[in-house]
């Protein structure tokens, strides 16, 4: 008689699959049993009599058939017949009879085992070679999307995979009633596990094979409390990330700031209420998901940014070897006027080619600056050479004050020629036609004071945000990373850069640099 049938896996998935097979056979729903662990069906055993019994071979280290002596002895009972899931598949080394027309394993100690895929017409094969029952024949095998087994078997072949997509979530408390209101609240939403211990809980989460999303943690537990288990799950990497809810009946402030203190996430105080487990529940899973996907995305950001230096450094490379073959010919011009306004632009080419790459750098942190004594003079008289076709079509020229002098600079030259290039083109084009640009040097403490005044002025809704990245004045050609990209040169080279509006007629702009 099938009067008891038990089945203990630890996947809900299986159980249920399985007994809606037995249901269809004609196996009355008050004789079936599911139980997720070996520990709880052992617990079953003691009170009720087993007649047959399904089970993983993973539940415990024990195998399957000492499993069964062991409950069998439990319930007082001689013969238990034993049909066995194979989720650790061995068959090379099997010595059993394998029937490989439907991946079942015939033996002689009153058990069968079968192999994924658990097909309906596989376990009902199985169920009546192990029994003989007739209420396992004459069955009508129709396979469909819910019929065709309890595990799916993947297109390589290499092992079942769960049919479930929803959050596994697993619940550890030491009374089996917690258990089940918890369960019954959240199974229509997640897929539930349960652990009636903290080790167990542990061995579980170590197992890494059901991606555990959040744990339901009771802390009032013999031998292990709640408490040791977040501590052992915060001091594991594998499972440091899996946000943790205490559920206890302790409310005291200082017993839930504690759980706070190890890690947890949340806190809910025994009896459990349906409505708000289930929405505390719902948050942090919420929460956890948009923090993997936020994962994802800097891993991405970090990808791109790496593909954009690699680009960078390959374009770099590559546009060396030509621009040196215009440089050298450049000498060959009998123009020399030409030849140094071509040499003029080609390094301006080289210049901003090799600047692209160091404010990426600099943005990151990653600039190693290598500063030298620097003529300043001559880097300021390289910038108006660089801009001269421009101011000469404007008619705008020069004042230069404090050039009697030569000021060093301890900085690295090509950061220097770029801010002072970016800075009097920006002066040049802001400028009224035929007004002049003063440019001053003097000396501040420790540092070399430049100046540059012009008669242009920035409108008011762009001045709070000029030194900000895609800020410009200049909508028409300008890309806004102008006067941003001089912040962040002078800034790694220790300076300092701002402006100011005299009298609402000029702007002038002041760069402090680190005298050598």
């Amino acid at each position: 008689m099938l009067d008891h049938i038990l089945i203990v896996d630890e996947s809900r998935l299986v159980r249920e699959a399985l007994a809606k097979i037995l249901l269809s056979c004609g196996i009355s729903k008050n004789a079936i049993a599911c139980i997720e662990n070996a520990e709880d069906a052992i617990e079953y055993a003691q009170f009720s009599a087993i007649s047959l019994l399904i089970c993983a071979d993973n539940l415990t280290n024990k195998n399957s058939l000492n499993f069964r002596d062991e409950l069998a002895k439990a319930s007082k009972i001689k013969q238990l017949p034993l049909m066995v899931l194979l989720h650790q598949i061995d068959k090379k080394n099997s010595a059993l009879n394998l029937d490989k027309a439907h991946n079942i394993k015939c033996t002689l100690t009153n058990s069968i085992s079968l192999f994924p895929p658990f097909r309906k017409q596989y376990v009902i094969e199985a169920l009546f070679a192990l029994t003989q029952n007739a209420i396992f024949t004459a069955q009508t095998y129709q396979e469909d999307d819910n019929d065709s087994g309890v595990l799916s078997k993947p297109a390589n072949n290499t092992a079942p995979v769960l049919l479930a997509q929803k959050p596994t979530i697993l619940v550890v408390d030491d009374e089996s009633s917690n258990i089940d209101v918890a369960a019954g609240n959240l199974r229509d939403l997640y897929r539930v596990m349960a652990a009636k211990s903290g080790e167990h809980a542990l061995k579980i989460v170590a197992n890494n094979k059901y991606n555990i999303r959040l744990i339901l943690l009771d802390i009032m537990m013999p031998k292990m409390d709640g408490y040791q288990v977040c501590k052992s799950l915060k001091d594991n990497e594998a499972s440091a990330n899996i946000p943790v809810i205490f559920l206890s009946a302790k409310a005291l402030v200082e017993d839930i700031k504690y759980g706070f203190d190890l890690g947890a996430v949340d806190y809910i105080t025994k009896p459990l209420n349906g409505d708000l487990l289930r929405a505390r529940v719902a948050t942090h899973i919420r929460l956890q998901q948009q923090k993997l996907d936020l994962s994802a995305q800097v891993a991405t950001l970090k990808e791109n940014a790496k593909l954009r230096e690699d680009i960078e450094k390959i374009t770099h490379h590559d546009l060396k070897a030509p621009l040196n073959n215009i440089l050298f010919e450049t000498y060959r011009l009998a123009d020399k006027k030409a030849a140094k306004s071509i040499n003029r632009a080609v390094n301006n080419v080289v210049n901003m080619v090799n600047n692209s790459l160091n404010v990426y750098k600099i943005e990151q942190g990653i600039y190693t600056l290598m500063p030298q004594a620097t003529n300043l003079n001559l880097l300021i008289d390289d910038a108006i050479n660089a801009i001269s076709s421009i101011s000469h079509d404007k008619k705008v020229h020069f004042v230069l004050n404090g050039f009697d002098s030569e000021y060093a600079i301890m900085v690295e030259p090509l950061l220097c020629l770029s801010i002072f290039n970016n800075l009097i083109k920006n002066a040049v084009e802001a400028s009224p036609v035929n007004h002049a640009i003063t440019i001053a040097l003097t000396h501040d403490n420790n540092d070399i004071c430049f100046k540059l005044t012009n008669h242009g002025i920035i409108a008011k809704h762009l001045r709070s945000s000029l030194f900000e990245k895609y800020t410009s004045s200049n909508h028409s050609t300008g890309t806004g990373l102008g006067t941003y990209s001089a912040k962040l040169m002078t800034e790694v080279q220790h300076g300092e850069i701002s402006f100011t509006i005299i009298n609402e007629q000029q702007t002038q702009f002041i760069v402090k640099l680190p005298a050598a």
